[in-house]
C-alpha cells in the first residue's frame, strides 16, 4: 500500500481497526538507520587532500580541520552503530 502512495496514517489507522496491538503496528513501521560510514570516510579522505594541497601552496589550514571533522564523524558514526547492535 506504501508504494501505491498511501500515507503511512493512513495504513496504521487500518491496521489499528483490524485489530492489531499498538506494539505490532510500530514494528512493522521502524524507522530505517542510515549507515552514512563510507560517505564520511571518502568524503575525509578528499577533503583533507584538499586541506593538504591548500596548506602548502596558500598556507590554509581551515580546509584540512573540516577533512578531521569528518573522519571525527565516521568514527562517531561507527560508535553510534555498534551501540544500536548491542541494544539490539
Amino acid at each position: 500500500m506504501l508504494r501505491h502512495g498511501v500515507p503511512e496514517g493512513e495504513i496504521r489507522e487500518t491496521l489499528k481497526n483490524e485489530g492489531y496491538p499498538k506494539d505490532v503496528i510500530d514494528n512493522v513501521f521502524k524507522p530505517h538507520h542510515y549507515d552514512m560510514r563510507s560517505w564520511y570516510l571518502f568524503f575525509g579522505i578528499v577533503v583533507c587532500l584538499a586541506g593538504l594541497y591548500l596548506f602548502y601552496t596558500k598556507g590554509t589550514l581551515l580546509i584540512f580541520i573540516f577533512g578531521i571533522l569528518l573522519f571525527l564523524a565516521y568514527f562517531y558514526e561507527i560508535k553510534r552503530l555498534n551501540d544500536l547492535k548491542k541494544v539490539k
